[in-house]
């Protein structure tokens, strides 16, 4: 009877009904509907600039979830307006852990004239990040099926037992203290060699959530660091003070804690979301 029921919210003409009342009727005031009744097929929200963001999910992906009910910004929204206002002057947008595609995707439409190179491992994931681009009919991006770490290679990815996986991570740490995910083995490249191969002339924004393998990768990204500077909105679950010590200060970086209010400057205090920026911008270039 519960798969039953399943299947009957996810059909889409039921869904389709259901969620466009719902929504009609209470917005997304109805925190019960925006966790149990997802959207099914298209969603599209228009953006700042006139452009208009497209996603599509078959009821299992939380993104395209939030930007029905949410619209675009709905979706961290401490972090995606942030990432919207850089990447509308990023001539090169890097996607670490890209998912199914809302990041690279969201640089792509701020601006039409940029590359967006986005990097996700997992091949349902992959799948659904290609079909989006697709769907938006972009062609300033690529997608990669690789994931980022340290040094060129393979390693073992470990994620949940789903569809879509949420929470792919190639440490072993996280592993230990979740035992029933799953093991695949895939194709790992750092940044800094990607760059090099691919000739890259700047890297101006850079993307990365890799479920607490972030430090990996920024070492292998130290040479395009110091060679270009970029803007690096980053989540990091236990705080960003070691990376910013070791890392980013000595280039010039000032750190923000990316927050619903706007950015502040890091004082040791977590952000919303584990989401931070690094950047040698001033304020007011992405703030407002």
């Amino acid at each position: 009877m519960k798969k039953f029921a399943k299947w009957v919210r996810g059909s889409r003409p039921f869904n389709h009904l259901a969620t466009a009342t719902v929504k009609t009727l209470f917005g997304a005031r109805s925190e019960f509907a925006v966790k149990h009744l997802p959207r099914t097929g298209e969603v599209k929200s228009r953006l700042p600039n006139g452009r208009v963001l497209r996603l599509t999910s078959r009821g299992d992906d939380w993104v395209s979830n939030q930007v029905f009910w949410r619209e675009w910004h709905g979706y961290e929204p401490e972090t995606s307006p942030v990432f919207f206002r850089l990447a509308e002057s990023a001539r090169v947008v890097l996607d670490v852990g890209a998912h199914v595609g809302y990041y690279a995707v969201l640089a792509a439409h701020a601006n039409p004239a940029s590359a967006v190179y986005a990097f996700e491992p997992m091949p349902a994931s992959f799948e659904r990040l290609r079909r989006n681009v697709e769907l938006n009919s972009l062609t300033n991006v690529r997608c990669v099926n690789k994931a980022v770490g340290e040094r060129d290679g393979e390693a073992e990815i470990y994620h949940p037992a789903t569809e879509v996986p949420v929470g792919a991570t190639l440490s072993k740490e996280l592993k230990r203290q979740l035992p029933e995910m799953e093991t695949s083995l895939v194709s790992v490249v750092s940044i800094d060699s990607f760059v090099r191969a691919e000739m890259l002339e700047t890297v101006d924004l850079v993307k990365i959530d890799t479920e607490t393998t972030e430090a990996e990768v920024l070492r292998g990204m130290a040479e395009t660091l110091k060679r270009f500077r970029p803007s690096v909105v980053c989540e990091f679950w236990t705080g960003p003070a070691s990376a910013h010590a070791e890392v980013f200060a000595p280039l010039g970086y000032r750190c923000y804690a990316l927050a619903r209010g706007g950015p502040r400057p890091y004082d040791g205090t977590a952000a919303e979301g584990n989401n931070y920026l690094f950047t040698t911008r001033e304020l007011a270039d992405f703030s407002g």
